[in-house]
């Protein structure tokens, strides 16, 4: 069975490489370093806005509904149906 690829992966690694980027630029702000235009991180923030747009877009991981499957909601509730639980004492 091959392994389905996260469609996030790629946005959240360029996100990194961006919010970096301008750490570096604010913390040395009076060096050569801090010198780095604007416009590539206005650029930056764009390649990650497209990313994000593409694993909207083109999930390729979303499983299909499950037969028997309460979904998100069935989940909500059986976790506050839970903590009540516990918070009672009874699990």
């Amino acid at each position: 069975m091959q392994r389905q690829r996260d469609p996030w992966e790629p946005f959240r690694l360029w996100l990194a490489i961006t919010i970096g980027l301008y750490a570096l630029r604010a913390f040395f702000a009076y060096t050569w370093v801090g010198a780095i235009p604007g416009w590539i991180l206005l650029l930056m923030v764009l390649v990650a806005l497209a990313l994000a747009s593409k694993a909207v877009l083109f999930p390729g991981r979303v499983l299909p509904y499950r037969e028997g499957d309460g979904g998100l909601w069935n989940d909500l509730r059986d976790d506050w149906r839970l903590w009540w639980a516990r918070r009672r004492g009874e699990r």
